[in-house]
């Protein structure tokens, strides 16, 4: 198959290097120098042309911000062919995807709403896909998406804007999921036996191993506390994507009661008021170790 991606970021250029060892063909196009190199590593057919993309590929996949998909797609969808599939895998709202599938439909052109987590560890282990859109285009790209996702880390969701949806609530679980840990571990180290300096290394490490709080973000979690525990020059403000807002905003859209997430949310807007804790500064690192996302330092 013919496979376009625009977009060669860190997971851009993994979903790019595993379609290509799988047997694709793959034509990228990413605006910066340092992206169209990532693309030549993972053995794609790297153009300065988006043109180029539309016109070898009839399935073109977009790992790009949110924010620029819309003209993304008005450039694209008058050099691609009728029946083109377009595949938005990034973080977008699910209202525009819904919108967007609608519009291109109208054009004769095929739409999918892909969720795709992984992060940086996508490339070795697989990304997990949650899509959204038309059964049977789902069905149709199916090898390719085999070839990007994890073992059974694929699924047809739903309708248009269900992947990204799905994506939304996946990632405002996350949101609780790291604030839990990040509390637990801030507690072990300043609660009663402060004074033992507990090993948080070994404590995340035994919980690894039969724990039922066991988890891939308790597996990242070990790994940034065994290479240090002090955090001392870790900047305690915390980031956040939006996806976590537009999860709390759908909850209270549909009255559904999500404390755990919203409490989340309100500590990491604290953190750049208050400059954050020991439990913050964990968060960060685990954006930083699942996603690379950038970590502050203390000047």
């Amino acid at each position: 198959m013919n496979f376009g991606i625009i977009g060669l970021g860190k997971m851009g250029a993994a979903i790019a290097q595993r379609a290509v060892a799988a047997g694709h063909t793959v034509w990228a196009f990413d605006p910066t120098h340092a992206g169209r190199l990532s693309g030549q590593h993972a053995g794609a057919q790297v153009t300065t042309n988006l043109y180029e993309v539309a016109r070898h590929a009839q399935v073109i996949w977009l790992m790009v911000p949110s924010s620029i998909v819309d003209s993304l797609l008005k450039d694209l969808v008058t050099h691609v062919e009728h029946g083109s599939i377009l595949i938005d895998g990034g973080n977008s709202n699910f209202h525009d995807s819904i919108r967007r599938s609608h519009e291109l439909a109208a054009q004769g052109i095929d739409f999918l709403d892909v969720g795709t987590s992984g992060g940086v560890h996508g490339l070795a282990h697989g990304f997990s896909l949650m899509v959204g859109g038309d059964a049977q285009i789902y069905a149709n790209v199916l090898p390719l998406l085999k070839a990007i996702a994890a073992p059974q880390g694929v699924a047809h969701v739903g309708p248009s804007g269900a992947g990204h949806y799905v994506k939304m609530v996946h990632n405002g679980i996350e949101y609780g999921l790291m604030q839990s840990y990040a509390e637990g571990l801030h507690l072990l180290r300043d609660g009663s036996f402060k004074g033992a300096n507990l090993d948080l290394a070994a404590i995340t490490g035994v919980w690894q191993h039969g724990s039922v709080i066991r988890s891939f973000l308790l597996d990242l979690t070990h790994e940034v506390l065994e290479h240090d525990q002090a955090l001392a020059d870790v900047a305690g403000s915390v980031d956040q994507t939006g996806m976590g807002q537009w999860t709390l905003e759908d909850a209270v859209a549909h009255q559904v009661p999500v404390p755990a997430l919203q409490a989340a949310l309100q500590v990491r807007a604290d953190s750049h008021t208050t400059g954050g804790s020991y439990a913050t500064k964990l968060l960060a690192l685990m954006r930083h170790a699942f996603g690379g996302h950038k970590v502050g330092t203390k000047d």
